[in-house]
């Protein structure tokens, strides 16, 4: 799985935001704010990864065992499919 091309993540504020653009604008009425680990989920799925990924990309950043970074790498991946960000 991966991102879908049609979001651009921004820093505003300091504030991760993603913002839709051009058919994705039409689906995804507003913007979607992400934390910081988020946004490493984010940046990893640029390029085609699955869950276990996610999992490792969490444990080796953070002090988190593997069985929350499992949960929280579900919970983000439910989030980014309810938007409509993922493909595959």
């Amino acid at each position: 799985m991966k991102i879908k091309d049609n979001f651009i993540l921004r820093e505003i504020a300091g504030e991760h935001i993603l913002i839709p653009v051009g058919e994705a604008a039409l689906r995804v009425h507003g913007m979607v704010t992400l934390s910081e680990s988020a946004v490493l989920l984010y940046e990893k799925l640029q390029n085609e990864c699955d869950e276990e990924d996610l999992v490792n990309v969490l444990t080796a950043e953070y002090e988190v065992d593997r069985d929350e970074a499992l949960r929280d790498a579900k919970a983000f991946l439910d989030q980014m499919r309810q938007v409509g960000i993922l493909e595959g």
